[in-house]
């Protein structure tokens, strides 16, 4: 009977860099000789950040679009689970969407643990240093993240200053004790050598009622406000042309309004032929490096972006606008 494999559940709020991490373990994974299958979530098209992975560093790359899939796709990331339990990769990793509650997920997974032979399950939490706590309304899911995790990394750290790192890191400490600070190599390293001391087991199930937000009704039944916070945010898919100019496509997502928390656009280069590119935005940063996706075909040139309260006519008039055309947006 083949012993159970590890698997490691990655959050953090949206643009945070969980994609990035995973890449890099994937990678350092390889060197070692090893593999993983990898489970994206994302709330709209999770192809696109599929599109960003190696395939020949994972064992197998499967996309689920579920804005909260503990709720709308639980049976089918169950499914995903079981397959990469019988399959070759010698872990699991599995990348929540940005305003994912892990708690529900966590859950779930306890729940049905017979059917999800992995062991030991660990989380880490991607903590994005230039806006920890201030997302606003969403900050009380961005805190749960944190709360569903025995391991974090910071990251952005080298687009911030130190008084900024500092203060996080202060800030996580007195909130999250339990929560070891790790970097991505050391991850890694506990990733590949399965050195136990690196990777502490941590249950967030037992954390009190008062700091998850959950607070029990006048019907006895339990209600979770910081859950609800994850279906609020949605997406929309908006086709592009199939060739685009660079100064174009980072104009656009530019000038995208301040209502969209995260935006992705998949695209080829008028500037750069050969491959298709990944465009980001995070809050109202434009990632300086978009990352190459060669061999991607059956993916259409589109704009997918995420928000509480995104207007795709708008966003449909900004893309008119940038390349005069006029497409029909994907909800």
């Amino acid at each position: 009977m083949q012993s159970p494999r590890p698997l490691l559940l990655v959050a953090g709020f949206l643009g945070a860099g969980k994609t990035t991490l995973i890449r890099g373990l994937l990678a350092d994974l390889s060197r070692a000789g090893m593999s993983a299958d990898v489970i994206l979530n994302d709330i709209a098209n999770a192809e696109l950040d599929a599109a960003s992975i190696d395939p020949g560093q994972a064992a197998s790359i499967s996309p689920l679009a579920a804005s909260c899939a503990c709720c709308e796709s639980l049976d089918e990331l169950v499914a995903l689970c079981g397959t990469a339990a019988r399959g070759v990769g010698d872990l699991l990793l599995i990348e929540l969407n940005g305003t994912a509650d892990p708690l529900g997920i966590l859950e779930s997974f306890v729940l049905l643990e017979e059917r999800l032979p992995f062991l030991p399950m660990l989380q880490v939490c991607v903590v994005d240093v230039r806006h920890w706590g201030e997302r606003g309304e969403l900050t009380p899911l961005e805190r749960r993240q944190m709360e569903a995790a025995g391991l974090h990394v910071l990251s952005h750290t080298d687009q911030a200053d130190r008084a900024d790192v500092r203060r996080v890191e202060a800030a996580i400490g007195d909130a999250f004790p339990d929560s070891r600070r790790v970097t991505a190599e050391q991850l890694a390293g506990a990733l590949v050598t399965k050195s136990p001391p690196a990777l502490p087991v941590h249950d967030p199930l037992r954390v009190g009622a008062s700091s998850t937000g959950l607070r029990p009704p006048a019907n006895g039944r339990v209600r979770d406000d910081v859950h609800l916070l994850s279906h609020r945010v949605k997406g929309c898919q908006i086709p592009l042309p199939p060739k685009v100019h660079r100064a174009a496509i980072e104009r656009l997502l530019d000038r995208l309004p301040d209502g969209v928390l995260r935006a992705k656009a998949l695209v080829k280069l008028v500037d750069a032929p050969g491959s298709r590119w990944l465009f980001e935005r995070s809050g109202n940063e434009v990632s300086p490096s978009p990352i190459p996706v060669p061999g991607i075909t059956h993916l259409s040139p589109s704009l997918l972006c995420m928000g509480l309260q995104l207007d795709p006519g708008r966003i449909t008039t900004l893309v008119s606008d940038a390349f005069g055309n006029a497409p029909v947006p994907e909800r």
